[in-house]
């Protein structure tokens, strides 16, 4: 049996999808800047189309993962990019807000978090094809 941690404050200010989309963004920005990856314009990015994120949150339809990053985006809670190397590739690229890392960095669940993560960082340097999926597993 797996289980997901989320954060109640952020489920309270974002509502319940929101914040579980955002808690796997947190955990892959993190991850990338411990291995030192995906950095672009000085900040750590992620990236999943919403096909990926569908297959790494099977509880969730595209409709309700394109709302949840939606409203992260517009409270400021999530930035977007594309960093891609081709230009048909519309994959979008994440990062946290400043406030949200730092706060994440100085969290001691996130500290715990990362530094038990077997690989430094589930994603590859490519985003299409993309063929690693976020695997959340019990601690």
């Amino acid at each position: 049996m797996e289980y997901f941690t989320l954060q109640v404050e952020a489920a309270k200010k974002y509502g319940v999808n929101a914040a579980i989309v955002l808690h796997c963004i947190i955990y892959f920005v993190l991850s990338n800047k411990r291995a030192n990856k995906n950095k672009k314009n000085g900040r750590f990015w992620t990236y999943n189309s919403y096909g990926g994120w569908v297959q790494s949150l099977p509880f969730f339809t595209s409709t309700q993962i394109r709302r949840a990053l939606q409203k992260l985006r517009e409270q400021g809670a999530v930035e977007t990019g594309r960093f891609n190397k081709k230009g048909y590739d519309k994959t979008l690229w994440y990062t946290v807000s400043n406030e949200i890392l730092q706060e994440a960095e100085a969290s001691e669940y996130w500290t715990k978090r990362i530094s038990k993560s077997t690989k430094a960082s589930a994603k590859i340097d490519r985003p299409i094809p993309y063929k690693e999926y976020l695997n959340i597993e019990p601690y």
